[in-house]
């Protein structure tokens, strides 16, 4: 296997833009974590119904990865059908836009991330560079509770660029049967998880004064899949009970005004949930730090990013059996339950905030190890890469 750095080219459908810096924070660490030996630019395209001229382009370069971010103008047609046709040419055109100011950066490898329409992008350029195609799954529409993944069109074309790439990677176990179920199979189907820096980071070991605990849940705030609205009957079940807890809603998405409004209808005051909105990984990482304990209360998840940042922070978490959860909660670091289960989420979280300062944080910590390490995540992704090299 040949040692020398490979030029790779990432094309996202989610990475950190202009109007919003958290999706796709996944993605871009995979890619830093691969640019500590590797050349990888990232082509990210998105619609700005606001874009001055056709296609505006923002070139920098962010720890070792060349990012070309490029936001093309989008509209609607009084014609039904002529919008779709104006934003799908500007779509296809702004990539190649982009690779022009890349210059002449040649790829080795081509890595879509997320089905369909970077796929086919990243299938035309395989073509065009005669180099192999990679697609990472992350969406979570292939799961029956979600149940976006439909249209005959879209499934047929789906189909046809998995069975055409050079391989395909899912960021789970769960997610991979969940994209076998929907008949997206391959010859070279690999579980490669997201990077989660901080498994190294040591421990903290801060504890809050007095009786009260202090209880995260982390979410983009997309009750379908995070179950916000059982969490917040959970919480004002509980708070019926005791009064010796706070809860911090970290993040913002398209259902938290909903969840706001549903929190007051409860009754729960802001000493018992509190919204923060975004915070950035600073921020985070102090939260992380003074928390007992973290919630997920998803109906269903691909990864769980939440459940490894905690348990790298040494702090317990109580989850779902969704995603990695199954794969990295025990009795040591946490409590599973079942997926909506509004009974065992209230009765689980009763029995955290009895026993969460019980737990030891760098033993919740050391038992991660490093799977989701940097270095773990990029030596798997360069063996992918070469061995479909050979293929070729």
């Amino acid at each position: 296997m040949s040692s020398s750095p490979l030029n790779i080219l990432f094309l996202p459908r989610w990475y950190p833009h202009r109007f919003d810096p958290m999706p796709g924070l996944f993605i871009q660490r995979q890619a830093e974590a691969l640019a500590t030996e590797h050349h990888v630019v990232v082509l990210y395209v998105h619609p700005d119904p606001d874009c001055p001229s056709q296609f505006e382009i923002d070139y920098s370069e962010e720890t070792g990865v060349i990012a070309v971010r490029v936001y093309y103008k989008i509209r609607d047609a009084e014609i039904p059908g002529l919008g779709w046709i104006f934003n799908a040419r500007n779509f296809y055109r702004a990539h190649f836009r982009g690779l022009e100011v890349v210059g002449d950066f040649y790829p080795d490898i081509i890595h879509s991330h997320v089905l369909t329409r970077e796929a086919l992008i990243g299938h035309l350029l395989s073509r065009r560079y005669h180099v192999p195609h990679v697609i990472s799954e992350h969406w979570s529409r292939y799961f029956p509770l979600n149940g976006t993944f439909k249209g005959g069109i879209r499934k047929w074309l789906t189909r046809r660029l998995v069975g055409k790439a050079s391989a395909v990677i899912a960021v789970s176990e769960v997610l991979k049967r969940a994209m076998m179920a929907c008949r997206l199979d391959h010859p070279n189907f690999f579980v490669v998880p997201n990077v989660v820096s901080s498994t190294s980071t040591p421990v903290k070991q801060v504890r809050r004064s007095g009786n009260r605990k202090l209880f995260l849940h982390i979410s983009c705030f997309d009750d379908r899949a995070k179950n916000i609205t059982g969490l917040l009957h959970a919480i004002g079940k509980i708070a019926g009970q005791r009064s010796d807890f706070q809860c911090l809603l970290v993040g913002k998405g398209p259902d938290l005004l909903a969840m706001q409004q549903l929190a007051q209808e409860i009754g729960l005051e802001e000493d018992v949930v509190r919204f923060t909105g975004l915070k950035d990984e600073v921020e985070l990482a102090g939260l992380y730090e003074e928390a007992d304990f973290t919630v997920l209360s998803s109906s269903y998840e691909t990864f769980g990013t939440v459940i490894v940042e905690s348990l790298s922070a040494g702090i317990p978490v109580i989850s779902t059996a969704v995603g990695i959860a199954p794969e990295v909660i025990s009795e040591r670091n946490g409590i599973l339950i079942p997926p909506n289960d509004p009974d065992a989420l209230a009765e689980g979280i009763n029995r955290m905030l009895d026993r969460c300062r019980s737990y030891d944080r760098e033993e919740i910590r050391q038992g991660l190890g490093d799977r989701f390490a940097p270095e773990l995540v990029r030596k798997k992704l360069v063996e992918i890469y070469h061995q479909m090299r050979e293929d070729v």
